[in-house]
């Protein structure tokens, strides 16, 4: 992922639609301290629905069913923030995790609401840090936002591919896609809701439904919380907006 795309949270424009994601940015990184920046979806809650990062000494992927070394809360309701880490960090590798909802019960993954991470190959040693710390900018592939691909789009139905972090199980976290006319909204009834029925932290599905031409359509990927009468949908990760 490139920088520009670390820095900038939302609305990334192409002609397969605007997509917007959660997340991360690391702004200071020494043995004692952590900082992390977070961008979220519009109108977000993150207080209020569970919300945290995580911190795990790790390689470049989420251990999602061991404890984290650290956990912090996201408090208030506002859509950009920081959070910062107090730590005592060894010289070795570290991973974290944004969690756009709370820890889940088995049989699901714990972690499993955990959507953007940033992986930090190694903390800078004491003797090269200075009194203001070591700024650390973001590598090419040291972060990984859950992201949607558009595919086909006709009359009857839409293809879309889902991206999540290495190794989520989507269909144990009983994650979901919802189709909205016009924008997701936290609390806005959509017009379909589809369970991500795989296992794969990757791949496409096909979502059958009645779409008007030239009117324009969200597609909302959510982390865990489906059920068949009224889907959680405040764990909402990545959109994907486009026109019919």
């Amino acid at each position: 992922m490139s920088e520009s795309m670390v820095e900038t949270s939302q609305a990334v424009s192409s002609s397969e639609g605007v997509q917007t994601q959660t997340t991360l940015v690391l702004k200071q990184v020494t043995e004692s301290i952590i900082v992390v920046e977070y961008n979220l979806l519009p109108d977000t809650n993150p207080g209020e629905n569970g919300n945290y990062v995580a911190l795990w000494q790790n390689k470049d992927q989420i251990p999602w069913n061991l404890p984290p070394e650290k956990t912090q809360s996201v408090s208030g309701s506002t859509q950009h923030g920081t959070v910062t880490f107090l730590v005592d960090l060894a010289q070795n590798n570290y991973i974290l995790g944004y969690a756009v909802g709370p820890e889940l019960a088995s049989p699901a993954q714990k972690y499993g609401n955990i959507c953007s991470t940033y992986f930090i190959p190694e903390i800078p040693a004491a003797s090269k840090l200075t009194e203001d710390g070591v700024v650390v900018k973001a590598g090419a592939d040291d972060s990984y936002f859950t992201n949607l691909t558009l595919g086909v789009v006709s009359g009857d139905s839409v293809t879309v591919k889902y991206g999540v972090p290495a190794n989520s199980e989507p269909k144990t976290n009983s994650a979901w896609i919802g189709v909205f006319r016009g924008s997701a909204g936290y609390k806005i009834t959509p017009e379909k809701a589809v369970p991500v029925n795989s296992t794969e932290d990757s791949g496409w599905l096909a979502i059958n439904h009645k779409f008007v031409a030239n009117k324009k359509y969200t597609l909302a990927y959510f982390m865990s919380g489906y059920n068949t009468t009224s889907p959680v949908q405040t764990r909402m990760a990545a959109t994907l907006s486009f026109t019919a």
